[in-house]
């Protein structure tokens, strides 16, 4: 494959291929890594490809698994090691830059999983980290790019020492200020090309001995440096020229260092350089939700899903899908200017010099032969130097396709044949995509042409597609409809533009007369293939609203299912609950009438023994046949299905009700409830008889499950009868509840002039649950 300047010119005309690199290059953590993506071309090197596209598929991998291995901060530093090995000595400022590239080589070096990122863990692997140098630089300079103050141990007695000798220059120079005041201008010393001087009056100038730097703007003081100053300030200078040598001699040192390594640094920066490389391709492909190619050498089939050129708006760029099958080697566009065709094909060509360099590309999957060669042709090419038209400069590009096309070749054609007589460029087009499909080559090619589709229709080699266009608002929607071939709409963007309807009505009857019975056929086929299309698109639409409802549907029933499961399994732990409750409740009562003796005590223990067992056959329901669709509201009486027992709602929440039943509040939701009719309570038959006064009349009234003037009523009846049989106590049970039915049974107590007094019962007696009548 060519690998030039002009190739490369010809790859950025054609595909804007050097955008693309620079946009990937945005991506890169250094200049390194960025320049090797920028200068990026196709290769035939199957090996080396694919090893490329092995690491950018690690890379997309880490950088999707949240991982990052950040190489910010550092710098080319291979010129720098040029300097190293000559000899040269690096300024801190250098080093520092050395130190940073030797850090993030070792942080690099453990970044990678060797199961997840093989590739990318063998290069890391392979870097020899210095972690002696690297602790060499970092302890004689600091992340500002100075040298510290205690690079060394010399440098730390030397700078100590000047320390000292500037305080006490400083000191005598207060001493001398302040004993010869009167002979200065000014009460303080100055510095004078790093000495320390006084300004003298100009009289006594020479009074002082010592050195004379200069003089004021008016000539009327002058910068002296006493003889006392002379001699210290000499020691300050020494010591700071120490100083500087002392650098440079650390300097010297770690440049030497730096130049031994050489070498291996410069390995080191060729791995971390491909490693990045790596992770900016697998942070790009991220970005534009792309893929890694499939590259195969079995035919020329080819197949981009979801493709769309990285530098338009994401958001306006309408993604497509590209296909050329087993047996087909042209890919031929048509459809109307400005409709995208040329688009199509930078998208297509351009993913196929990207797969073949070592990048992932802008589509959703992507497969593609190997080429041994790429050849483009797109735009205006005319030069005025060579004295060439814009149909010279195609034909000449276009012999040297021909010239040099073979298995492998890949060429990218706009409009063959243009810029000269329609039939004679249509018949060369024909002619040229004849002689490449013969010799094997793959073409992506647009046209205007009637003739060249026409021709494209009949070989089996050509898929001639088009770009969709709208016909009623005239404007391209930028979709790629395969395998139908699109007319140009030139009469009615005309039209659009303005152009006279006379003119174009002109301009339509002369393409009548003028076209041939073949062009006239393909024009009918077209628009035939434009309504079948459309059809097939409406039916597709209707069979996928199908799908859709049916998948909906099922997605329903098995929601359905899963809330049937979990409510019967809500029922059978409340089951579980109640009737444990329940058995618990009847062996305490067992127990409690094991060794009792009073008359209502037994009797009460029996009654609430019975309710636990009562026999469903005593109770007369009547369940409605619309129970599923009951709108219950507070006071029905319902069964609790599946827990054989019912009650009285008092209470309604959302879809959830609490019921009383036996004596005991239940929350239960509204699904699993039934409404009847309340029951008719028939007492059970006595079994125990205590004495004669029990058994000609009982001693308690159970109240519970009635509505409050029900219960009064029975009340008032049982009261009745109870001074009838000169009964002296009895119980009134009417349990706890919402406390309205006891509150009832007070008040008209309290009423009855037959009542010596009432109160409520004991804990073993039912507690709040029953109260205990005292007759006169």
């Amino acid at each position: 494959m060519r690998n030039d300047n002009s190739f490369r010119q010809e790859l950025d005309q054609a595909l804007d291929l050097g955008d693309v690199l620079s946009q990937i290059a945005g991506y890169a953590s250094f200049s390194g890594s960025a320049r090797r993506i920028r200068e990026s071309l196709p290769v035939t090197d199957r090996l080396f490809v694919r090893g490329q596209l092995d690491l950018a598929r690690e890379a997309r991998d880490f950088a999707q698994n949240g991982q990052s291995a950040s190489l910010a901060g550092i710098t080319d530093i291979r010129e720098l090691l040029q300097m190293a090995e000559k000899g040269q000595v690096l300024t801190t400022q250098e080093l520092l830059e050395i130190y940073l590239f030797l850090r993030a080589a070792a942080m690099l070096a453990d970044s990678f999983d060797q199961e997840l990122y093989p590739g990318l863990a063998e290069l890391a692997d392979s870097l020899v980290t210095d972690s002696r140098l690297e602790s060499a630089i970092a302890q004689a300079v600091g992340m500002d790019g100075t040298l510290k103050s205690d690079a060394s141990p010399t440098l730390v007695r030397l700078n100590r020492e000047l320390a000292q000798a500037k305080s006490a220059l400083a000191a005598r120079g207060r001493e001398f200020v302040k004993k010869n005041s009167s002979a200065l201008m000014e009460t303080m010393t100055t510095s004078i090309a790093g000495r320390l001087c006084v300004l003298v009056k100009a009289q006594d100038k020479y009074r002082f001995g010592g050195m004379i730097h200069g003089s004021s703007q008016s000539g009327q003081a002058f910068y002296v440096e006493p003889s006392t100053f002379v001699e210290a300030n000499s020691h300050i200078q020494s010591l700071q020229a120490e100083i500087e040598e002392e650098k440079h001699r650390i300097c010297r040192e770690l440049s030497r260092r730096v130049g031994a390594a050489a070498f291996t640094l410069e390995s080191d920066f060729e791995t971390v350089t491909e490693i990045d490389t790596a992770l900016a391709k697998g942070r790009w492909v991220i970005s534009v939700d792309g893929s890694i190619p499939s590259l195969q050498d079995r035919d020329l089939s080819l197949r981009l899903i979801h493709a769309a050129h990285p530098l338009l708006d994401r958001e306006k760029a309408v993604a497509n899908d590209y296909r050329l099958k087993a047996g087909q080697q042209v890919l031929m566009i048509s459809g109307p200017n400005m409709g995208g065709k040329t688009v199509t094909l930078k998208t297509v060509g351009l993913c196929a010099v990207l797969a073949q360099s070592g990048f992932p590309v802008p589509a959703h999957e992507a497969l593609l032969p190997w080429y041994e060669d790429m050849w483009f042709d797109i735009g205006d090419n005319q030069s005025i130097s060579e004295n060439l038209s814009t149909f010279s400069s195609h034909m000449t590009r276009i012999s040297s396709l021909v010239n040099g096309a073979g298995k492998g070749t890949f060429a990218l054609l706009d409009e063959v044949g243009n810029g000269t007589d329609p039939l004679e460029g249509a018949s060369l087009a024909v002619a040229v995509l004849e002689n490449l499909i013969q010799s094997g080559a793959t073409v992506l090619t647009s046209t205007h042409y009637s003739q060249v589709k026409s021709w494209g229709k009949a070989d089996p080699a050509v898929l001639v597609s088009s770009m969709e266009f709208d016909a009623q608002s005239l404007k391209p929607t930028y979709r790629y409809v395969e395998d139908v071939s699109g007319a140009s709409y030139a009469f009615d963007i005309a039209a659009r533009c303005g152009l006279k309807p006379e003119v174009i009505e002109r301009a339509r009857q002369r393409k009548e007369l003028e076209a041939s019975q073949v062009e006239r056929e393909l024009e009918n086929l077209e628009r035939l293939q434009e309504t079948v299309r459309k059809k097939e698109e409406r039916f597709g639409a209707l069979i996928e609203d199908a799908h859709r409802l049916q998948k909906e549907a099922d997605q329903e029933k098995a929601k359905a299912q899963k809330e049937r499961t979990r409510i019967r399994e809500d029922y059978a732990a409340s089951l579980d609950a109640m009737l444990e409750e329940k058995r618990t409740e009847a062996e305490r009562i067992i127990q409690d009438l094991k060794g009792k003796e009073k008359l209502h005590e037994l009797v009460a223990d029996r009654t609430r023994l019975n309710s636990l067992q009562e026999d469903e056959a005593l109770l007369e329901p009547a369940p409605s046949p619309a129970a599923k669709n009951h709108v219950f509201k507070v006071g029905d009486y319902v069964r609790l299905t599946g827990l054989n027992t019912h009650g009285e709602i008092l209470d309604i929440r959302r879809k959830e009700a609490t019921v009383l039943a036996n004596g005991i509040k239940t929350r239960v939701k509204l699904s699993a409830l039934e409404p009847m009719a309340r029951p008719v309570i028939t007492k059970p038959a006595r079994t125990h008889r205590v004495d004669s006064v029990a058994s000609r009349f009982p001693s308690e009234l159970n109240l519970i499950g009635m509505h409050v003037e029900e219960g009064l009523q029975a009340l008032d009846r049982y009261l009745d009868q109870a001074v009838v049989h000169h009964a002296s106590v009895v119980r009134i049970i009417h349990g706890m509840g919402t406390g309205k039915l006891r509150a009832a049974v007070w008040k008209d107590l309290s009423r009855r002039n037959t009542i010596k007094k009432y109160e409520a019962a004991g804990p073993s007696e039912g507690g709040l649950g029953a109260t205990i009548v005292t007759l006169r």
